[in-house]
């Protein structure tokens, strides 16, 4: 969005749509793993389910707005800044719970700051990643239960736009997904070696620059 304004062209929804069910394909592929243990704990199941409700519900309520502000960058250096924020005061945190000990209150808190995410400049994955983090979890289990929420919540964003994607785009997905597994890699490396931040100065630096080419 930021690059389109300074390039002079807009952000089509639906081309991001289709740009996220190939990195939704990454998700999974990291997500596995997690994906059998949440299984196994119906609780873990539950909480997903809890998690994703606010995302669904201002996705479905506020779907027409939120398309507008993908194309009006005033309020992007807010949230560009309202991340650093974020992840700034969550590398600070060193957790010890798991997964298995997570509330259906600790889901629902990480669910409403997902849901803010939606909005362009807010890190879904860094909203996610720092809720569970300043909640005390394990970065390990921060980092997987994001993952697993990023599944229905990307899945979600891709069909609900499916009809509207253009075949000639299709194969950027494939890009997309290759794209996604380098940045997933990359994204774990810094969160499980206390480098988080490196993601909470790139924000802030691109929250600055927002400010200037509004």
């Amino acid at each position: 969005m930021l690059f389109g304004k300074m390039l002079g062209t807009t952000t089509d929804i639906s081309f991001t749509a289709l740009l996220h069910l190939g990195t939704l394909l990454a998700v999974f592929v990291f997500a596995f793993k997690s994906l059998i243990r949440a299984l196994k704990n119906w609780k873990i199941i539950v909480n997903l389910v809890i998690s994703t409700v606010p995302a669904v519900a201002v996705g479905f309520t506020l779907d027409e707005k939120i398309e507008r502000t993908f194309n009006d960058t005033k309020f992007l250096p807010i949230f560009f800044c309202t991340t650093s924020v974020l992840l700034l005061l969550a590398s600070m945190k060193k957790g010890s719970r798991t997964l298995e000990e997570m509330s259906f209150f600790d889901a629902l808190i990480i669910g409403l700051f997902q849901a803010i995410a939606i909005f362009p400049g807010v890190s879904r994955s860094g909203s996610t990643i720092a809720a569970s983090l300043l909640l005390n979890f394990k970065k390990e289990d921060s980092l997987s239960y994001s993952f697993l929420l990023a599944l229905p919540v990307i899945a979600g964003a891709g069909l609900l736009k499916s009809s509207q994607m253009d075949p000639k785009w299709f194969y950027l997905g494939a890009i997309s997904f290759v794209v996604g597994l380098f940045a997933l890699f990359l994204l774990r490396k810094i969160i499980l070696s206390d480098k988080l931040k490196i993601f909470s100065v790139y924000c802030l630096v691109i929250g600055l620059v927002s400010f200037f080419v509004r």
